[in-house]
């Protein structure tokens, strides 16, 4: 809950200050500024000068992975090569592990000469270096009877020792790190060496292992292999089988050929039975019966139909020359009967065998199911069988293939053992740093300065935001608003006056002369006959006062009435001790058309000034009328009066003054020294601004003019040319 309300209090800063507010605070706190981050950089550079310096020795190598592809036994089995990039990429990785590993490090320590020339250059090392660092922490130095000094060896290097490798390349970065240069160097060529020996022993060493698996595998495959061979011919010998592949395509051609016999004599058993039912329906009527396509295309069928048409041709040549009862027409006709006599003889010879081949055409389609289903069951037969020989031949397959693929390998870990070295090539040797890689001095220092400076402007601009009330006019520059005028704070009050009342009371006074600068600067810049009015951020600003003195200062040199709007606590009449006279109606009750105008102004007793006081309280002008008919009422207003003074809520806590504003010819705005804050004046700025009222001029109160010469400046000088360029 702190860090937002720590971050809404930034956000805030961050909207309500313009860049001219950071220009101003740079400006105000110029020395803090300068002298605060310079001390802060001068302890860095300090800081960095006593700590040890630092010292990286560099050598680069390039490590290709082997040409050969004996790398290690688990590929000895493997019958397929990973992808080449990834498999690169492991290897590198590989081989940087290898290079950090406890064996290349423990190795360097094997020989007492690299021990002893380690001893020799650990004493060059500063006493205050261990005691200083925390990373090298880790040596461990302890005193004996002989004060020598016991250093953990393999923990520094394993510390110090760095090894990288650049992005997608075979080449790896390896640095190390000392306090003296020397050392770096040489022990940086010490893990070098060490681990250019460790790379060719262990190839070596898998290349043996690898060698005696290989052949230990090579005998097992060929007793595989033996077996596999074996099983093939005691199966092919069991079932019989040459070459399963003819016979299958052989089966496979008569299946089909059976099945197209069947397909093609159930299709004419369809057409038979067709027929057959047609002729059945005919029951005997000739004509119906060579509707048959079947029957009507017979031979025989055809000869008899053409004879008897050419008959039944002549019968009506004859019947056209004799009647029927001669004896040629006779005779004809008894041809034409015996023609039909035949023609149906022929038809039922006819139907006779159409019944014979369809009982001849169901038999052979029965034998035909009955060949196919053999057929298939022989095909069903055969696959059984070739599956299972072709497990046997791909066994004895996979075998031989595996077989050649190890003697393959045997002769390449043969080569790679009569040829064995290392694939690592060093293009930089590990180089002697000239300079220290730590601390960077110019960083360090600049970083104190820029972090202090930082700091220390965020933490003036947070004072700024929480303690930024307004002190002097100067601090309203950034709003672009003319101070109209600055009335000077009036500590001490004679007996028989009140501050409220202080232009009539004590016309010789530096308050009444600053009222009457003001009242100068709204002559000149308002016109008559216009209302104006008068508010503040908060209650506590001076409003009422200023308002009620300015009223008195304008009664001089025309006729005035001061309106009273504050209808929830209102302050006018407290302040002239005319309470008691005051009458019950006013300001809310004219707007609501309640009172009488008449009703509402009474003349405050020695002045010249007429007051319209607040009437009824209410709890919101804003539900008692409307924009327009608050600006009928001033326009009644100014055409009785000079000038009409309105003395109106604070804007923050209410929108009555929000409300009011939009309705009147001029707005100015109350600011008090060391009490209203730039923030609250931006705010409320912003809040006329939603409403389309413009703020025409700042009166800045209460400004403590004894410790510098504002007074002069500010009412004559300075601000009132500043008026004089916004008029």
């Amino acid at each position: 809950m702190e860090s937002k309300s720590l971050l809404h209090k930034l956000e805030n800063i961050n909207e309500q200050l313009n860049l001219a507010h950071y220009w101003i605070i740079i400006l105000k706190y110029r020395r803090i500024l300068f002298l605060a981050p310079l001390l802060f950089g001068l302890l860095g550079f300090f800081v960095s000068l006593n700590i040890n310096p630092i010292f990286q020795s560099q050598a680069t190598l390039v490590i290709e992975e082997s040409t050969k592809n004996i790398v290690n036994i688990e590929e000895v089995y493997s019958g397929d090569s990973p992808r080449t990039g990834f498999r690169n990429l492991n290897y590198i990785n590989n081989q940087i592990q290898i290079i950090e590993s406890d064996e290349v490090i423990s190795s360097i320590l094997s020989s007492e000469k690299n021990k002893k020339k380690i001893n020799k250059l650990f004493k060059k090392l500063p006493e205050n270096f261990v005691l200083k660092n925390k990373i090298f922490s880790f040596i461990k130095r302890e005193n004996f009877k002989n004060d020598e000094k016991k250093i953990n060896i393999k923990g520094y290097i394993k510390s110090n020792l760095k090894v990288s490798q650049i992005r997608n390349s075979d080449v790896v970065n390896i640095t190390m790190n000392s306090g003296n240069a020397e050392l770096a160097k040489f022990m940086l060529e010490l893990v070098i060496d060490s681990y250019l020996k460790y790379d060719v022993d262990t190839k070596v060493k898998v290349t043996n292992y690898a060698n005696q698996q290989i052949n230990i595998r090579l005998s097992k495959l060929l007793e595989q292999m033996e077996i596999a061979e074996q099983k093939l011919l005691n199966y092919k010998k069991e079932n019989n089988l040459i070459d399963i592949g003819d016979i299958k395509d052989l089966k496979i051609e008569q299946i089909k050929s059976v099945s197209k016999r069947i397909i093609d004599a159930n299709r004419e058993l369809q057409k038979k039975q067709n027929d057959l039912t047609a002729i059945r329906l005919a029951d005997g009527n000739v004509e119906e019966l060579l509707a048959i396509a079947d029957l009507r295309s017979k031979k025989e069928v055809d000869e008899i139909r053409t004879n008897i048409n050419a008959t039944n041709n002549n019968i009506q040549a004859l019947q056209i020359i004799y009647k029927d009862e001669h004896p040629k027409v006779q005779k004809v006709l008894k041809t034409k009967q015996n023609l039909d006599n035949r023609l149906k003889e022929i038809l039922e010879e006819n139907i006779a065998a159409a019944a014979f081949e369809l009982a001849n055409l169901q038999g052979f389609i029965e034998s035909s199911e009955e060949e196919l289903d053999l057929a298939k069951f022989d095909l069903q037969e055969l696959e059984e069988k070739d599956v299972a020989l072709q497990q046997y031949v791909r066994e004895v397959e996979t075998n031989n293939k595996i077989y050649e693929t190890f003697l393959q390998r045997m002769k390449e870990t043969n080569e790679v053992k009569e040829l064995q070295s290392s694939n690592v090539r060093i293009i930089q040797n590990a180089l002697l740093p000239l300079n220290p890689i730590s601390p960077n001095v110019p960083k360090i220092t600049l970083m104190f300065y820029f972090l202090s400076f930082g700091l220390i402007f965020a933490l003036l601009i947070y004072f700024e935001f929480n303690s930024s009330t307004v002190i002097e006019p100067s601090n309203l520059e950034s709003l672009n608003i003319p101070v109209l005028a600055t009335l000077p704070a009036v500590k001490k009050i004679d007996k028989g006056y009140h501050l409220s009342q202080m232009f009539i009371e004590d016309v010789n006074s530096e308050f009444s002369e600053s009222i009457r600068t003001l009242r100068t600067l709204m002559v000149a810049k308002f016109q008559k006959h216009k209302s104006i009015l008068i508010s503040s951020t908060y209650s506590g600003e001076g409003k009422t006062t200023v308002s009620l003195n300015t009223a008195l200062a304008f009664s001089k040199i025309g006729r005035v009435l001061l309106v009273e709007t504050d209808i929830r606590r209102p302050s006018v009449l407290t302040k002239t001790n005319q309470g008691e006279e005051a009458p019950s109606v006013g300001f809310s009750d004219i707007i609501q058309g309640q009172a009488n105008m008449s009703d509402c102004i009474i003349k405050l007793p020695g002045s010249e000034i007429e007051l319209m006081t607040s009437g009824t309280r209410r709890s919101d002008l804003t539900d008692l009328t409307t924009t327009k008919k608050l600006r009928e009422f001033f326009d009644v207003l100014k055409n009785n009066y000079d000038y009409v003074i309105v003395d109106t809520p604070p804007i923050q806590p209410v929108s009555d003054t929000l409300f009011i504003s939009q309705s009147t010819d001029h707005n100015l705005l109350i600011v008090r020294s060391h009490v209203t804050k730039i923030v609250g004046i931006k705010s409320v700025l912003k809040k006329l601004q939603n409403v389309d009222v413009k703020v025409d001029g700042l009166i800045f109160n209460d400004l403590d003019t004894s410790k510098a010469s504002y007074y002069g400046y500010y009412q004559y000088g300075g601000y009132y040319n500043k008026y004089k360029s916004y008029s």
